[in-house]
Formats: C-alpha cells, sequence, structure tokens
C-alpha cells in the first residue's frame, strides 16, 4: 500500500500566495488584495487561503492588520527563533554549532569595528560591562547587560541585517538556557571580567589582542555549553 504524498491545502495556498507576492513585485509594506478576489485570483477556497495567510504569518511572510488587510511583512528573524524545533532546544551539539557560527560571525567584524566606533559606544560598552560585573560579585543575573553589550559593540556599522543576526544568536540562547549547566558564581565574574577586557582591548584600538579576548571569551562558553550536568536533588 503507497503512502499518500497529497500536499495539504494550506501548504499548496501559502505556495501561491508566495507566487503571487513574487510574480506582482510586492515589496514590504504592500497589501495583498482582499481575500474574495484573491481566493478567486488563485483559483484556491477562501478557507485554504486563510490558513495558507496564517501559516506565511507564522514565519514572518505576511502580516494581518486587524480590520486594513494583509500585508508583507518587513524581515525579522522573530518567527525563526518562535518556531525552533524542541529536538533543537534540547541538542548542546547543534547550540555548540550555533555558537561557532556566531563566533565566527562577530570575531571577523572586529577589525572594522575599531575603525568606527564612537567613544560614546565605548563608553556604554565600559558601563554595561561594570554593571555586570557589580551584579556578578552579587550573583544576580546580568543577561540583559550583556545582549546590549553585544548589540551596542556592532552599532557602529549600521548594518540591519548584523543586528538581526547577533540578536537572533542572543534570543536563540536565551530561549535554551534552561538546557544548560547552571552557572556558577566564578563562571559569572569570569564572564564580566571577560566583557571589561573586551572594552579595554577597544579602547586601546588593539585588533589582535581584541580578537584575542573575544575567542577568549567564546571558548568560555564553549566549556560552560558542553560541561557535564548534574542532577538536582
Amino acid at each position: 500500500m503507497k503512502t499518500s504524498t497529497r500536499i495539504p491545502a494550506y501548504k499548496l495556498a501559502a505556495q501561491e500566495i508566495k507566487r503571487f507576492i513574487e510574480t506582482n513585485g510586492l515589496t514590504v509594506g504592500q497589501s495583498l488584495p482582499p481575500e474574495p478576489a484573491m481566493a478567486l485570483q488563485l483559483g484556491i477556497s477562501r478557507p485554504s487561503l486563510r490558513e495558507g495567510i496564517k501559516a506565511l504569518e507564522s514565519v514572518g511572510v505576511l502580516q494581518s492588520r486587524h480590520g486594513e488587510g494583509v500585508y508583507v511583512a518587513s524581515f525579522s528573524f522573530d518567527s525563526i527563533v518562535d518556531n525552533l524545533p524542541y529536538s533543537m532546544l534540547a541538542d548542546r551539539v547543534q547550540l555548540g554549532q550555533l555558537l561557532e557560527v556566531r563566533e565566527a560571525l562577530e570575531v571577523g567584524m572586529l577589525g572594522k569595528l575599531t575603525e568606527c566606533i564612537s567613544e560614546a559606544e565605548v563608553a556604554t560598552l565600559r558601563s554595561l560591562a561594570e554593571t555586570m560585573m557589580v551584579k556578578a560579585q552579587a550573583q544576580e543575573s546580568f543577561a540583559e547587560e550583556d545582549r546590549q553589550f553585544h548589540a551596542t559593540m556592532f552599532a557602529c556599522m549600521h548594518n540591519p541585517f548584523l543586528d538581526r543576526l547577533v540578536d537572533l544568536f542572543w534570543n536563540v540562547f536565551q530561549k535554551m538556557a534552561h538546557t544548560l549547566p547552571k552557572s556558577s558564581p566564578s563562571s559569572g565574574l569570569q564572564t564580566a571580567r571577560d566583557h571589561l577586557e573586551i572594552v579595554e582591548r577597544i579602547e586601546q584600538k588593539n585588533s589582535a589582542a581584541l580578537t584575542a579576548a573575544h575567542m577568549r571569551h567564546f571558548s568560555g562558553i564553549h566549556q560552560k555549553l558542553f560541561a557535564p550536568t548534574t542532577q538536582s536533588h
């Protein structure tokens, strides 16, 4: 007996909607035709059209505005983070691979960073790193300062795609944090020290030393990621 390979109606509808967007050259912020006209034009039922639109909304292609219609959405990684497979959320090997990509991206940008970062941005980085140290000494979380630190580092490049990628990596790691071994107080202190050293190297405009400091920081994350887990009682 053959297994059915029939494609669900909502997937076919989503394919047709994407084809319509491409064929008509619709760009961010432009609206799709009203539902009746769209269903008639694509030759699909209105219920299937609605399901197709919902599917494309879930991956960030479309955006429904109540009382206004359906629009082509601006690019965002939010849907990727929101729809991460549960298998990945429990897989530290895949998280390690993602970390390698993040490290390569950030380290690869450091040479340009020392050329464009402003004194005000460096001052912000130092303030964030010092706050991280204070919180680490008090054994408090400094996750938000850490996120702001990495975002501020690359803001001077005025590259929205890079900003979104850096934020994507951050959000993924935060979503998967519950799968990682719990940080020790010494681990938090070392992370804060790493960030203070990174600031110092930026202040010195020493690209080589900055790269080395940044790589040491990521090495520490790798060690934490693959530390043996212990069962709590």
